[in-house]
């Protein structure tokens, strides 16, 4: 399945296929690995005095690398779709069906099932109606998510879940990576008696791991890896699969090796192994220490009010762009008292009428 980058490759795939291009379809799909907005074409194709109607599979709208996940709360990538389905309605004046163009759902009808959809009652998208007794069938499933992050805001219900790794020298941290629970980082099982010795009961608890544990970690996961290695087989990928999974390359120890991008557990863990070595390797080189930041104590209102300062704001908004973001689910009351508490947990500081969150803030969301 090629990677949809500009109009120029999707124009070639349209190309390819032939046929009077009517409509361009944007659709989400989504598995363990995450979503992937997948371009089709309808076509017509006309022989003699029968016309026949066509579904073609284009590729997947794919980003430049260190391209942000979100633009303005949006998935960048479904911008680039808009932009790709404006440029060709222009040139074949086709029509570009896109239902789902604020987040990523796969709960839509395609363009030959749309009159099968209803609206969803909060956002008016088009969904297929879902046989779910757990779900209610009025909202999409983002709509119904937003319903849930609302009360759950009002009701400052608790959420420590959620790990972050960072890299840390000075006043330098970056963010290695993010679980929700502890034990999915594939360097848990190494270091979580450490981690636990080292727990406080602070609100926040920051763990850190010293260049002498960093060396021992290495080792460890090298050893485990080269057991892996040892079982190593290249991809063998149906031909009908193909266009769904791709590979990529891997050096380690002098060697290349060649793993699938999805659907393979063994490439996975290879892959992550021999990443978190090269993380192990860079911490080493250059006098990082790895730190975790547990939590016990901070709701989801925190991490709201921490991630909207954070993701949203850059880092540093006003106290009024605050009252004004919350002020439907929240009172007065209730927003002081939330970013009273964020200041003195050290995860803002107030300057005047701004709020900026500090280091310990931007490593726990």
């Amino acid at each position: 399945m090629p990677p949809i980058t500009a109009f120029d490759t999707l124009d070639k795939e349209i190309i390819k296929v032939g046929g009077k291009p009517v409509v361009l379809e944007a659709l989400w799909s989504g598995d363990t690995n995450g979503w992937y907005l997948l371009l089709y074409v309808n076509i017509i194709r006309s022989r003699f005095l029968i016309k026949r109607e066509e579904q073609h599979l284009l590729g997947e709208v794919t980003l430049p690398e260190d391209s942000a996940y979100y633009t303005d709360g949006r998935p960048t990538v479904a911008m680039v779709a808009e932009e790709l389905g404006k440029w060709a309605a222009q040139k074949y004046g086709l029509t570009f069906y896109f239902p789902s163009r604020d987040n990523a759902d796969e709960d839509c009808p395609g363009w030959a099932e749309r009159h099968l959809g209803v609206h969803c009652e909060d956002c008016n998208k088009l969904m297929l109606l879902r046989e779910s007794s757990h779900l209610p069938r009025e909202v999409c499933y983002s709509c119904y998510l937003n319903r849930k992050s609302n009360e759950s805001l009002r009701n400052a219900d608790p959420s420590d879940h959620g790990y972050n790794f960072c890299l840390s020298k000075n006043e330098e941290y970056i963010k290695e990576g993010y679980c929700t629970k502890f034990e999915d980082f594939t360097i848990a099982p190494f270091i979580q008696d450490k981690v636990k010795a080292r727990l406080t009961s602070d609100i926040i608890s920051t763990i850190t791991l010293d260049q002498e544990d960093i060396l021992v970690l290495k080792g460890q996961l090298e050893t485990t890896l080269e057991g892996m290695l040892l079982a190593y087989e290249m991809p063998q990928i149906d031909e009908r699969k193909r266009r769904f999974i791709g590979t990529y390359k891997m050096q380690y120890g002098g060697k290349e090796y060649v793993l699938m991008d999805r659907h393979n557990d063994a490439h996975t863990e290879i892959a992550s192994y021999i990443s978190n070595i090269k993380t192990a390797e860079k911490a080493i080189a250059e006098g990082y220490t790895y730190q975790f930041f547990f939590k016990q104590g901070i709701t989801y209102r925190d991490d709201a009010f921490l991630r909207f300062i954070n993701y949203v704001c850059k880092g540093e908004t006003s106290l009024f762009a605050i009252h004004q973001k919350y002020a439907r689910q929240l009172n007065t009351t209730d927003i002081s008292t939330t970013l009273e508490k964020l200041e003195k947990i050290g995860c803002i500081v107030t300057k005047g009428e701004q709020v900026i969150i500090t280091r310990l803030g931007y490593c726990i969301v």
